[in-house]
Order: C-alpha cells, then sequence, then structure tokens
C-alpha cells in the first residue's frame, strides 16, 4: 500500500512538473524515479510467484530443508506466508515419516511372517520373497532375490504343480506339504502374481491323527462288544464240561475223547478272546493319551538315563551316544519322552539283531536353534512303501509287532510341537529323527 500511495505521489508529482512547472531536470529525474518505483514494485510483487516457484520445487524434488523466513521483515502478508508454507512441508515430512514406518513395519511383517510370499512381475522377476519362502521352498539364502525368477527350480516346479489354478497343494523333496495359492493384483500398469505358501504339514498330521483316534475307538468298541460275550461263555462252557459232563461216568451220546476235544477247543477260544481283548485294550493308551506336563528339561540328561537304562540290553560297543558340550535344555515332559527314546532304541537293537557288527548311535544334535536327537543303526534298512506307513497305527513290519509303538511315539513328539522324521536306505540301515521345534 505505502508503495502505491508513494508512486501514486510521484505520478502526480511528474504531471504537475509537466504541464504548471517548466523544471526540466526536476521533472526527468522525477520521471527516472517513476520507472524506478514501477520496477521496484514489480520485483516486490514477483517475489511471491518466486517464492512459490521455490516452494513448489521443493515437494517436487523432495527438498524440504529450504527456509522462507529470511523476508519476514517484508511485511505481514510474507510472513504469514512463510509460515503457512512452513507448516505444508512439515505436514508432507510427516506424513512421509509415517508412510515409512508403516512400510517398514509392512516389511518385517512380511519377512517374519510363517508363510512364505512371493511376487513375480510380467517378465518372470521376483519382486518379492521373504524367509519363510525361502525356507519353504528350500532355497539357498546366499541367493539373492534379483537372481531369482521363475526359471528357479524350485519356484518353477511350485508354478508348474499350480497349472493355473488358484490353489493347490505340494510336497516338497524333503517331505514337507505346502499349501500354495496364487492372486494376480495390479500396481500401476504393471500386473503381478502374488504365491501364499503355507506349511500344512502339522494340520494334515493333526487331521489325521485325530481321524486315526476316532477308527481306533469306533473298532475298539465295536471289537469289545463282540468279543466279551464270546470270551465269558466260552469260559463257562469250558467250566460245564470239565466240571459237570467230565465227572460223569454215564455219558452215551458223546464219547470222551469228543467232550475232551471239545473242552480244549473252547478253552482255546477263550484264551484267544482273551489275548484279544487285550491287543484292543493296548490301543487305549493311544486314544487317551495325557496332555504331556512340559517342564524345563535337559534333554542330554535326558538320553543319558535312557541310554544307561538300555546298554544291558546291547553287546559291548554295540550303543554308542555322542552329546553336544554344551547342555540343551527343553520344554518337555521327561517321563513320555523317555519312553519314545525307548521304544526307537529297542527297534534298533531289533534291527541289528542277526548283524554281526551291529551299531546303533544316538546323537543329540543342535542345527540353527533347532534340537534334534538321532537314533541311527546300520541294519538292513526299510523299504520304500513301509517308510509312508510305518507311523500309521496297526501297521507293522515285525511279525509280532502291534503296530501302536511308533505311531504313539508320534503322537508324543506332535504333543510336544514337533516331529518323527524317518531316513532310510536298504542296506544302510535307518535314522529317525526326533525333531523339537
Amino acid at each position: 500500500m505505502i508503495r502505491v500511495i508513494v508512486l501514486f505521489l510521484t505520478v502526480a508529482a511528474f504531471v504537475y512538473l509537466i504541464f504548471f512547472d517548466e523544471k526540466y531536470v526536476t521533472t526527468v529525474v522525477t520521471g527516472f524515479l517513476i520507472l524506478f518505483e514501477v520496477f521496484e514494485l514489480f520485483n516486490y510483487i514477483e517475489s511471491t510467484n518466486k517464492k512459490l516457484t521455490r516452494f513448489f520445487d521443493a515437494i517436487k524434488y523432495n527438498d524440504f530443508n529450504m527456509s522462507f523466513t529470511h523476508d519476514n521483515k517484508l511485511g505481514k502478508t510474507f510472513k504469514e506466508l512463510n509460515i503457512a508454507f512452513k507448516e505444508v512441508i512439515d505436514s508432507i515430512l510427516l506424513e512421509r515419516q509415517k508412510r515409512e514406518e508403516f512400510f517398514q513395519e509392512l516389511q518385517v511383517v512380511v519377512e517374519n511372517i510363517a508363510s512364505g510370499i512371493i511376487s513375480i512381475d510380467n517378465e518372470g522377476q521376483i519382486k518379492l520373497i521373504n524367509k519363510s519362502a525361502l525356507n519353504l521352498l528350500g532355497i539357498k539364502r546366499q541367493r539373492h532375490s534379483s537372481q531369482l525368477n521363475i526359471k528357479t527350480e524350485e519356484i518353477a516346479i511350485l508354478i508348474e504343480q499350480l497349472n493355473g489354478h488358484a490353489r493347490s497343494t505340494y510336497k516338497t523333496a524333503d517331505g514337507q506339504e505346502l499349501a500354495v495359492f496364487e492372486t494376480k493384483y495390479k500396481l500401476g500398469e504393471g500386473t503381478y502374481r502374488l504365491f501364499s505358501i503355507q506349511d500344512i504339514k502339522a494340520e494334515l498330521q493333526a487331521r489325521e491323527l485325530e481321524a486315526w483316534q476316532n477308527l481306533t475307538k469306533v473298532l475298539r468298541h465295536e471289537i469289545m462288544n463282540s468279543i466279551a460275550p464270546i470270551s465269558s461263555l466260552t469260559s463257562t462252557l469250558t467250566e460245564i464240561i470239565g466240571k459237570d459232563i467230565l465227572k460223569q461216568e454215564d455219558h452215551n451220546i458223546i464219547s470222551h475223547e469228543s467232550l475232551e476235544d471239545m473242552e480244549e477247543g473252547l478253552r482255546t477260544i477263550s484264551g484267544r478272546s482273551d489275548g484279544l481283548i487285550n491287543f484292543i485294550n493296548a490301543y487305549r493308551d493311544y486314544t487317551n493319551l495325557p496332555d504331556p506336563n512340559r517342564l524345563d528339561t535337559s534333554i542330554n540328561q535326558v538320553v543319558q538315563r535312557t541310554v544307561n537304562l538300555m546298554k544291558s540290553d546291547f553287546k559291548e560297543g554295540q550303543l554308542v551316544m555322542k552329546l553336544p558340550k554344551t547342555p540343551t535344555h527343553l520344554m518337555l515332559d521327561e517321563q513320555l519322552i523317555e519312553q519314545v527314546l525307548i521304544n526307537l532304541i529297542k527297534n534298533a537293537r531289533e534291527a541289528i539283531e542277526n548283524k554281526e557288527n551291529g551299531l546303533v548311535q544316538i546323537e543329540v544334535k543342535v542345527i540353527n536353534q533347532r534340537t534334534s536327537v538321532v537314533i541311527g543303526d546300520n541294519g538292513p534298512g526299510i523299504v520304500a512303501e513301509a517308510q509312508q506307513k510305518i507311523f500309521m497305527p496297526f501297521y507293522s513290519t515285525k511279525n509280532r509287532g502291534s503296530g501302536i509303538g511308533l505311531s504313539l511315539s508320534k503322537q508324543i513328539m506332535q504333543l510336544h510341537g514337533g516331529d518323527i522324521l524317518l531316513e532310510s536306505q536298504i542296506g544302510k540301515g535307518a535314522k529317525f529323527m526326533l525333531v523339537f521345534n
């Protein structure tokens, strides 16, 4: 406003000097003064445009270190404009910080969730792959994500297994059961494929265990309902024949020898019925196994105690134990784990029974903070067909086996959040691994 008033007065003086006064020098000086004031007013107005240009350039090039407060003395409006600019920049910085924090949080979540995630672009390059996906697919960690694409063997097999479907199951080379889901999404102008991978082995084992338990309960109930009356009736008939009929001197209808044969037959039926009842009752433990009482326990001591208990069943040098120098503690039910170890060591001893240089080795391993107990033997090994069924209830490779020991051991390990794995080659023995998570 002052500049406009001064300019107006100067123009009025210039007009007065031209028309009412003949002072030419003063008139010329006044004219130059008008030009200067107009130029200065123009710069004053242009400074606002320059400030806006600087402000938008700062946003465009992400340069938020600029200061707009050096011209606060030019007036109240300039000061208010500078304050407005600063508030806008602070808001942008705050929003950027929140977005960066959210992005970092999202990265941490994606990198540490149990599900594997793989994102592939249109050209088949991996844009995102997390640790879980690398672990589940068995991809070596030293390979960088930029080196991975759909031609990578593990990923190629995974995509082939989907075969265009939105979901499928996939079994890895090491026996893991994976559920794979594919989703397509657009980001900008590109279309991406997102694969979600989940390890469902534990869920499948839990469902399988539940199914076997339900089947066992039904079978035990139905068989017991049929066998118990037969056993009771045959016992009664045997007593009648032994006490009454055979003691009678006159029995013209049936000969003495026939009665003795009948008594022997009934006694055999009764004995086999009782044996079958005892056999069925053995499966009660499989369906009624209590929840483990898990306590902080040294697995080294558990293994040591079990080996000391079992070594009398072995010849000198047949049972070897290897423990780590540092003690390893796990949350487990000592009694139940001892039962699993006894069962596996007993099976290993039976595997080397007919071998001259038979050897059973028990070793505690700690790899990547994961503890496992390996019970290995150099026996004949287990055929591939039996390896697929060996943990099933009622299945046994022994002539007189009940088929309950290994299935019960597997159930105990699953109740501990772990598992039993088997590795075997014909002629090279077998290894049972108790894996604790």
